[in-house]
């Protein structure tokens, strides 16, 4: 079976809400679908989840490198050779983590459906549920507050908390989200490098009143001293995210002892194969990885969860909530979400199927 074509689909898809982190704002999420398609006619389907405020990479430059480099080598190739083809990705064209993420997504995708098997089953079988921790944007506390309790009620038990903000406004908001959650909810908490080393200890003492699971990359991604640093001295764990973007990353902060856990975003890191190394490193080196989410569409988020349903050890709950934070979503069957937990099916390859009159809406120009 041979690959005949390699086509990209940018989309804007709305949020239901402006979602707020001490990166910048969003009110869309601007990616692109990629559909991979065998002489059959059978088509895998991936997704780059780029946000240009939070790290590098567009929709403009994942459409350019796909269609002028990846779609040449990828065509006449057998599909199912999936490591053999993303070495030859890598081997061509440096970085573009983003577009080389859609094109895993999608080469697995089309290896499931032509072998009859979910993904998750070629990835090793199912290690363990997808609970999901709820994201709440930075916001008024009433809003945090209303938001929680809406959750809770629906099954969430964890929830996660932008900070980094604005200081005062972060305790009020934690505050509400503790209050309106409830003294057994587990609250994380992400900074996304707001804060310079002893700032981020400073503000880390006043969170410790309302007993943070842990504390999420408090200082900028660069200043892995300053990770360290605050690490040595923090009285609650603190996670490496913005500075985990491949294996080599990962090493890096797992040499210096720089965090407890790692925060696994699938599409920074490249997709399926890198982020299998990425969990692997962080923990021989004792540092708890858990899934991290961009906030994908819904072929991002489940293609996340195939692989973290696969990984043993991954007993933190995923952050894979994209789907249910967009006014709509671009599937024809909506993904699962029971109880605080992401339910997968067992259909062949990722089993979601994409809606061409909703990508057509969607579409825009870059």
């Amino acid at each position: 079976m041979k690959i005949i074509d390699v086509k990209t689909y940018p989309v804007k898809v709305p949020l239901l809400h402006e979602f707020k982190a001490a990166y910048g704002v969003r009110n869309t999420a601007d990616f692109v679908l990629v559909e991979v398609v065998d002489e059959c006619g059978q088509r895998g389907w991936g997704e780059a989840s780029t946000i240009p405020i939070y790290d590098e990479g567009s929709q403009a430059d994942v459409v350019f490198i796909i269609e002028k480099y990846f779609k040449l080598l990828l065509i006449g190739e057998d599909p199912t050779n999936v490591t053999a083809l993303m070495y030859k990705l890598d081997k061509a064209v440096k970085s573009s983590r983003y577009a080389k993420c859609a094109i895993d997504f999608a080469l697995h995708d089309l290896t499931g459906k032509l072998y009859g098997l979910p993904v998750y089953k070629l990835l090793g079988g199912k290690a363990c549920e997808i609970d999901v921790c709820w994201v709440l944007s930075a916001k008024s506390p009433e809003a945090v507050a209303k938001e929680a309790m809406e959750k809770a009620d629906k099954g969430y038990t964890e929830f996660k908390l932008k900070v980094g903000t604005d200081a005062k406004q972060d305790i009020a908001n934690l505050a509400a989200l503790r209050k309106a959650a409830g003294e057994k909810a587990s609250i994380r908490l992400d900074g996304n490098g707001a804060w310079e080393p002893k700032e981020a200890l400073s503000i880390i003492g006043e969170f410790m009143e309302y007993r943070p699971e842990h504390v999420e990359q408090p200082v900028p991604a660069w200043n892995l001293e300053g990770l360290k640093y605050v690490r040595s001295h923090s009285a609650v764990p603190i996670v490496a995210d913005e500075c985990i973007l491949t294996p080599g990353h990962t090493m890096r902060v797992a040499r210096m002892e720089a965090c407890d856990r790692v925060n696994i975003k699938i599409s920074r890191a490249g997709g399926i194969l890198p982020a299998v190394k990425i969990a692997a490193i962080a923990q021989a080196a004792g540092q708890t990885p858990f899934a991290g989410s961009n906030l994908e569409l819904g072929p991002g988020t489940v293609a996340s969860a195939h692989l973290f349903t696969s990984v043993t050890g991954m007993n933190l709950a995923t952050e894979l909530v994209g789907p249910l934070l967009l006014k709509e979503d671009i599937l024809t069957q909506p993904v699962q979400y029971k109880n605080g937990k992401l339910v997968l099916n067992d259909k062949p390859g990722l089993g979601i199927e994409p809606d061409m009159h909703l990508i057509e809406k969607y579409g825009c120009r870059i």
